[in-house]
């Protein structure tokens, strides 16, 4: 009886290492996924980055000229969505980040839908600037939000940080971004106050 017991509690042992065994190899080759994963996407945002700094930066000019017909054209082409791995297991990392990562791209596309509507619509030559202001606004939207998932992945995987030597587009999107709001601003208070001086003539007349 005492040797069946010992028998029994052998065995039970000997699972429960073999269990814990390959658990532990299968986290050890989770993480190793998961930073795989994160070091091939955060390489894809970081040059992302500088692909909607660029668009953003786009004044229409080709070395200083507008076209023969005098008017401004973009002269970088929109990146479009971020492509994404899709030979990597997504399952390695948090579900939540995986989720901002992988809707990403479907953002973009719907605002490129919309940019392209405004350049056909809206935006009048010679200087489009609808067309411009409103592609400036969302890529550099797309490039600080490229930016805030790579530093996620960077600090959850212990991937350094890149270092910019004489030029951050970070802080220039954000100051792009600060100042085409402002603009905004500044145009719907004076289309508030046309209406607003429109309508007094009429109630007036």
């Amino acid at each position: 009886m005492t040797e069946a017991i010992f028998g029994l509690v052998g065995v039970l042992i000997g699972s429960a290492i073999s269990w814990f065994q390959a658990y532990w190899l299968n986290k050890e080759d989770t993480k190793k996924a998961a930073r795989y994963l994160a070091i091939r996407v955060v390489c894809i945002l970081d040059k992302y980055i500088e692909d909607c700094f660029a668009v953003v930066k786009d004044d229409g000019l080709s070395y200083g000229q507008r076209t023969p017909e005098g008017c401004l054209e973009p002269q970088v082409k929109s990146p479009g969505a971020p492509v994404f791995p899709d030979d990597v297991d997504w399952k390695s990392i948090d579900h939540d980040l995986m989720y901002e990562i992988l809707s990403f791209p479907s953002d973009v596309e719907a605002a490129d839908r919309g940019i392209a509507f405004t350049w056909d619509m809206v935006a009048t030559p010679p200087d489009y600037e609808e067309g411009f202001e409103d592609r400036a606004f969302h890529y550099a939207q797309f490039g600080l939000r490229a930016y805030e998932l790579a530093k996620k992945l960077r600090k959850e995987y212990r991937i350094p940080a890149k270092e910019y030597e004489e030029w951050n587009p970070v802080s220039e999107l954000e100051k792009e971004l600060r100042d085409i709001k402002e603009a905004r601003v500044r145009r719907e208070k004076r289309n508030a106050e046309f209406a607003a001086s429109m309508a007094q003539k009429v109630a007036a007349a």
